[in-house]
C-alpha cells in the first residue's frame, strides 16, 4: 500500500458511547427517567471519523477488545473512509465504555471512562508504526494516552517532522500534555482543561489574552480553546480571534468538540486562514450538536466544498 504525505494519524481513544439523557431535573440520589441510546465514540475515534466524513486520507491508531463491541467499532469507523486495519486487538479483552449523564437540555451532566485498554498503545506499538508517521502531514494524539506513549509520539515528531495536535479530552488527563507542548502546533482544549495545564481565571478577554501568550510562551503555535456556549477562542502568532457560538437546539452535545476539532484540522491541511477554519469549525460543532450520537451523519466532504476564502 502507498501512502500520501496528505495522510492524518489519529491516536487515542475508540469506545462505545452509552448517553442517558434526562427527561427532567437530574435527581443524583435517586433512578431517573431518561432517554438511554449507544454509539460508537471516543475521542480520537470521532475525531478520524469526522475527518474521514470529510474526505481527509486517515488513520486511526487505537486499541479495541475481541468482543461483538470492538468489532461493530472498527466496521463503523471503517464506513466513514477512515482506515483500521492499524487498530490493536486485545485478546481477551473488552472494549472500552464512555457513561454520559446529559442533563434535559442535552449538555453533559457528568461522564465517566473506562479507557484502560489503551495502554495497549504503548511506546513499542506505536515505534512499530514508524513507515506510516513518516508518511504523515499531522498526528492528533488525545491524552487518554499514557505519557509515555505521548512522549513516543514528540519523538517520532522530532523524528519526521510531522505537525502535532494534542486534544486534552479531560480535566484530569489534560496535564498529561504538559511535556509535549513545546512541540505542539494546535492545543485543543476547553476552559477547565486547560486551567488544569495552566492555572489562572479565563473569564475576560484580559484573562483569555493572558493565558493564550502564555501558552504560546511554551511553544503552542495555536490555541483552540472551546468555550461552549460563549464560542471559540482562538490565538496565535497571526492574531486573536473570539468566535461566538450561534444559538443552537441542543439534541445531544456528545462529540460536538470532537467534530470542531476535526474540522478545524481539515481546513487547516488544506491551507485556510485560521479565521476560516475556525468558522468552519464552528459550522460542523453546530451541525453535531443538532445530531443524536457522538458523529452527525450530516458531516461529508461536500461542506468543504463549498467554503470559500
Amino acid at each position: 500500500m502507498s501512502f500520501e504525505k496528505e495522510c492524518i494519524v489519529v491516536i487515542g481513544g475508540a469506545n462505545l458511547d452509552i448517553r442517558g439523557r434526562a427527561l427532567k431535573e437530574i435527581d443524583w440520589n435517586s433512578s431517573n427517567p431518561a432517554q438511554i441510546k449507544t454509539s460508537p465514540g471516543g475521542v480520537a475515534r470521532n475525531i478520524a471519523e469526522n475527518l474521514g466524513r470529510l474526505g481527509k486520507k486517515t488513520f486511526l491508531f487505537s486499541a479495541v477488545g475481541d468482543d461483538l463491541t470492538g468489532k461493530q467499532l472498527l466496521e463503523e469507523t471503517e464506513r466513514s473512509g477512515v482506515i483500521v486495519d492499524r487498530i490493536k486487538i486485545c485478546r481477551g479483552k473488552n472494549t472500552g465504555t464512555y457513561l454520559a449523564f446529559l442533563d434535559q437540555s442535552g449538555d453533559l451532566a457528568l461522564g465517566m471512562s473506562d479507557m484502560d485498554l489503551l495502554r495497549a498503545i504503548d511506546p513499542g506499538y506505536l515505534e512499530s508504526q514508524e513507515r506510516i508517521f513518516k508518511q504523515a502531514k499531522m498526528v492528533i494524539a488525545d491524552t487518554n494516552l499514557e505519557i509515555s506513549a505521548l512522549e513516543t509520539v514528540g519523538r517520532l515528531r522530532e523524528k519526521f517532522g510531522f505537525s502535532l495536535v494534542l486534544e486534552t479530552v479531560s480535566v484530569a488527563k489534560a496535564p498529561r500534555a504538559i511535556p509535549l507542548l513545546g512541540a505542539t502546533s494546535i492545543l485543543a482544549t476547553n476552559r477547565e482543561e486547560f486551567k488544569a495545564i495552566l492555572p489562572g481565571p479565563l473569564e475576560t478577554n484580559e484573562d483569555l489574552a493572558r493565558a493564550g501568550k502564555k501558552i504560546l510562551a511554551l511553544g503552542v503555535d495555536i490555541l483552540l480553546l472551546k468555550m461552549g456556549e460563549k464560542g471559540l477562542y482562538v490565538h496565535s502568532r497571526e492574531g486573536i480571534f473570539n468566535f461566538p457560538a450561534e444559538k443552537v437546539k441542543i439534541r445531544d452535545a456528545t462529540g460536538a468538540g470532537d467534530s470542531l476539532v476535526a474540522a478545524f484540522v481539515a481546513g487547516f491541511m488544506e491551507g485556510w486562514s485560521l479565521e476560516l477554519c475556525s468558522g468552519f469549525a464552528q459550522k460542523v460543532a453546530k451541525i453535531t450538536l443538532q445530531a443524536v450520537g457522538s458523529v452527525s451523519p450530516e458531516i461529508n466532504r461536500g461542506l468543504m466544498e463549498g467554503v470559500k476564502e
